[in-house]
């Protein structure tokens, strides 16, 4: 009868490991696949779709809402200030939202790369206990 021997370590790791991938694999493992740039530019191409289709609605509601407003003061002066000025903000809030979103992808760009490091060396060490390292066993 062939007795097997549990090896703590070996399996504590392992579940690290299964964990970790569990809890990170939308974020960490999908942008390890991007370089730094493709990534930041990629997700800040999106936010600022998004904060143009946000805008647009947000400007359609106040329309809506002050619709009195627009329609007494229907002049062309009136309209060119009033769309000079809606491109104004827009312009302003974009800048300012597209600054912010490259921060935050840069840092979660990081942040995962840090994280993606962490479970290199834990997959290292695993290996290490398998006395299997490079495609050669080493006995």
């Amino acid at each position: 009868m062939v007795r097997f021997m549990l090896n703590r370590d070996k399996i504590r790791l392992m579940a690290d490991l299964a964990i970790y991938e569990k809890h990170h694999e939308k974020d960490v493992f999908k942008i390890n696949n991007y370089y730094k740039s493709d990534y930041i530019f990629w997700n800040t191409l999106q936010a600022c779709v998004r904060y143009t289709m946000v805008f647009m609605l947000c400007f359609v509601f106040y329309v809506i809402f002050r619709a009195d407003i627009f329609f007494y003061n229907i002049n062309l002066s009136g309209i060119y200030t009033i769309v000079s000025r809606i491109c104004v903000y827009y312009l302003i809030g974009l800048i300012a939202f597209m600054l912010i979103s490259v921060s935050v992808y840069a840092y979660r760009y990081k942040k995962a790369k840090k994280g993606m490091y962490f479970y290199a060396v834990k997959l290292k060490r695993l290996a290490k206990k398998y006395h299997y390292i490079d495609g050669t066993d080493i006995k």
